[in-house]
């Protein structure tokens, strides 16, 4: 089954759900590109959903941006069945961006750029030699905040 490249696979069911530009925007949106969560549920503040599909499952972190403002998504974490060899294969197939290194055989750290221009932390989780889950987050990275980061990211 080809890498999901956009919300309608996101929805269909392949591979990994597309999480371009989530971080950030509303649940409400969250619902346009996944349908209805499979667990919706309040813990204090955050609101956590988790949808699911046949190759993937999705789960988001809301919390809103103020005082009666909307719950924004963030973070989420993605976990495939399958899993992907390597990094640009498990990034082209959530949507985002191509980044280095090509190959992962070990968990990897790397800055997330939205379409905004902002900076998130984005980590992919290997297991049995495979990327088995990703996960975003709506804050700039901790880690070698004195690397440059690569325009295209």
């Amino acid at each position: 089954m080809p890498a999901s490249t956009n919300d309608e696979d996101s929805i269909q069911g392949g591979t990994a759900p597309c999480v371009r530009d989530l971080l950030g925007q509303s649940v409400d949106a969250a619902f346009e590109r996944y349908g209805r969560p499979e667990t919706d549920r309040r813990a204090g503040e955050d609101r956590w959903l988790r949808f699911e599909a046949p190759n993937w499952t999705l789960r988001l972190r809301a919390r809103p941006s103020g005082v009666g403002g909307p719950e924004l998504v963030r973070s989420w974490t993605a976990a495939f069945a399958e899993g992907f060899d390597t990094v640009p294969e498990a990034l082209r197939a959530l949507g985002l961006p191509p980044a280095e290194p090509s190959a992962g055989t070990e968990d990897t750290r790397l800055p997330l750029r939205d379409g905004a221009g902002r900076v998130h932390s984005l980590t992919l989780s290997v297991r049995r030699g495979r990327i088995r889950a990703a996960t975003g987050f709506d804050e700039p990275p901790d880690w070698d905040v004195d690397t440059p980061l690569p325009d295209d990211l």
